[in-house]
């Protein structure tokens, strides 16, 4: 198969990509793989599938394939399909099963469609295979909201070039690869009244005239390898929805919604289309709401910041720092790969230590396959704030600790290991730039035979080196992890995320204005909560089942995030991997471990060594 590009090249995006398919696909070791005898054996071994498609592809060295089903009129969709299109395979043939995909419940097509637009529809995985054209999330919206008019928006900037990716990008670019879908960043929000449809295009010239990462589109070679291409110029869309002056704000908040859910919902060729989706909803000739989206190659929260506090400004200074390019090219010089080789060996240790399985297989497994959940709780701020109070540790190394510990008492398996993602803006040359810079760091974290509070002391190192190590080139890491797991002759599975996404407490501020303030001026130390203060706080935790999907995520992902009177838990894990069960008892564990040491000096973990 042959990979092409179509660039949109500063015109409209193309709508379809093009692909030169061939079969069979060669296999290693002689074997082939013939799509067309591939779904016989399916239907054939199947009586609930009523037709199939076999997208395969070798791309960047290796064989993938995926399977779409149409069922049969009454069969569950979320039955184990799976399975039985395992059975219709080779050994040689399984090894390549990268997605099974059931119309109607993980893709919106019919069997009527799936027969009638057979090449397109494989044009499309195969796209999506390689990472090129990605889905979105969320349900389609019905009616699709349909634009007035599209108002064409030029832009001209600095630089221009193509390059590799940087590290940044790669490891957002495989994990939206791996997750299925382009991780949509943005929403929707009220206008200042007077605000015309002109500011708005102005505002979406500015953001690709003086941002690169907005005038980059990705190139794909032959085999799958992909590069990336800044523009110095081209030309965008504004997508313009009328609706009647005197329409209710209800009404135009929810055509506003609407469009904010189109634009995640549809999928997203990154050769083609640029990273920023804009759209504003019209009132008698005036601007009243506009509709981002940008996919997540473009920028992370550190770049949304610098982002956002430029265009307030509408900043005409020089960009600062290393820019994508530039980054590319230091990552790539000898300065660049010895960085990364450090990283990669403090890693190696870390991988040739790590206990296997990290996640036991689960013993209630469900499809959809993907469960997500928010867990609430108002009691998880003041218990880790009394933490860090008796022991000065910081935010960091107490909330490694706490998720340590739960993560070892739902799973029995420690050392834990997991991977906190670390924006990276403390590195000077990335502070300010626009782009996606943030990285996963790698912890091994030893929880037994230990108080909290050591655990607490043990993280300290495990924090710094998280930051020191958190800017390496992420396929070096694929290759060597796949490498010692060889060597090991075990699978060594590190896709467990942290991410906290908290701002720095309040408290902190608190104390730096105390610390520097007059003696005189210094309040008095607020009293700790007490056993009862957390028992009432916890009674007003919530736990809530959000989202159930077979489009994939790691294997397990935790995001810590404030809000103005808790910290709420966001996880999503593989039912393979963590049963419902221990999805639900980690998140609620947290807080029992966070809540109990604050109330207990000197609790034990309760884990005993090996």
């Amino acid at each position: 198969m042959h990979l092409g590009s179509h660039l949109a090249s500063g015109h409209a995006p193309e709508t379809e990509p093009a692909f030169i398919p061939y079969d069979p696909v060669e296999l290693d070791e002689g074997h082939q793989l013939d799509p067309a005898a591939v779904e016989k054996r399916i239907m054939d071994a199947a009586p609930q599938v009523d037709a199939c498609l076999v997208a395969s592809a070798r791309l960047r060295g290796r064989v993938q394939t995926d399977v779409l089903l149409a069922l049969r009129p009454g069969t569950d969709p979320d039955d184990d399909h799976e399975g039985a299109v395992l059975a219709a395979l080779s050994g040689a043939e399984a090894a390549t099963l990268r997605r099974v995909l059931v119309l109607g419940a993980d893709r919106e097509l019919s069997a009527d469609e799936l027969e009638h637009r057979r090449t397109l529809i494989w044009q499309q995985q195969v796209a999506e295979i390689a990472g090129a054209r990605l889905p979105g999330v969320g349900a389609a919206v019905d009616p699709v909201p349909a634009p007035t008019e599209r108002v064409p928006v030029a832009f001209a900037g600095d630089g221009e070039g193509v390059a590799g990716l940087s590290w940044g990008q790669h490891e957002i670019w495989q994990s939206m690869t791996r997750q299925g879908n382009w991780l949509p960043l943005g929403g929707w929000r009220p206008v200042d009244p007077g605000t015309t449809v002109e500011a708005i295009a102005e505002e979406l010239a500015y953001l690709h005239t003086r941002f690169p990462s907005m005038r980059t589109l990705m190139r794909f070679d032959p085999q799958g390898r992909l590069t990336q291409e800044l523009f110095a110029s081209g030309t965008t869309e504004l997508d313009i929805f009328d609706l009647d002056a005197d329409a209710a704000p209800e009404a135009v908040d929810e055509l506003a919604a609407a469009v904010s859910a189109h634009y995640q919902h549809q999928p997203y060729d990154l050769r083609n289309e640029w990273p920023v989706r804009m759209g504003v909803v019209r009132q008698g000739g005036e601007a009243t709401r506009m509709i981002v989206a940008m996919h997540h190659m473009a920028l992370d929260g550190g770049g949304a910041e610098t982002m956002l506090r430029d265009v307030a400004t509408r900043s005409t200074e020089p960009p600062s720092g290393l820019q994508q390019l530039e980054q590319s090219a230091w990552q790539r010089s000898p300065a660049g790969r010895r960085h990364s080789d450090r990283t990669l060996r403090h890693f190696a240790d870390i991988l040739r230590a790590m206990p296997t399985p990290t996640f036991p297989p689960s013993d209630d497994p469900r499809r959809p396959r993907y469960w997500s959940a928010e867990y609430y709780s108002p009691a998880l701020r003041p218990a880790l704030a009394a933490l860090r109070e008796r022991t000065g540790a910081d935010p960091t190394r107490i909330l490694f600790a706490v998720y340590g510990i739960a993560l070892a008492h739902v799973t029995g398996v420690h050392p834990v290991i997991f991977r906190p993602v670390i924006g990276n803006r403390f590195r000077h040359q990335l502070a300010d730039v626009v782009c996606h810079a943030a990285q996963a760091g790698l912890v091994l974290l030893d929880v037994a035979d230990a108080t909290v509070e050591e655990v607490i002391e043990r993280a300290g190192p495990s924090a710094m080196n998280a930051l020191k190590h958190s800017y390496f080139d992420p396929e070096q890491l694929n290759e060597m992890t796949e490498a010692i797991g060889r060597d090991r002759g075990a699978e060594l599975d590190i896709a467990s995320f942290l991410n906290d996404r908290r701002v720095a407490p309040a408290a902190d501020a608190a104390a730096t204005a105390a610390a520097t303030a007059p003696e005189a001026d210094t309040p008095a130390a607020p009293t700790a909560p007490t056993a009862e203060d957390f028992a009432a706080a916890r009674a007003a935790s919530r736990f809530t089942w959000t989202q159930r999907r077979n489009d994939p995520v790691e294997r397990l992902f935790l995001h810590v995030d404030d809000g103005p009177d808790a910290v709420t838990l966001l996880v999503e894990a593989d039912t393979r991997g963590m049963s419902p069960a221990q999805i639900e008892h980690l998140v609620r564990e947290i807080e029992e471990v966070a809540v109990t040491a604050a109330t207990q000096p000197g609790l034990s973990t309760g884990i005993p060594a090996h």
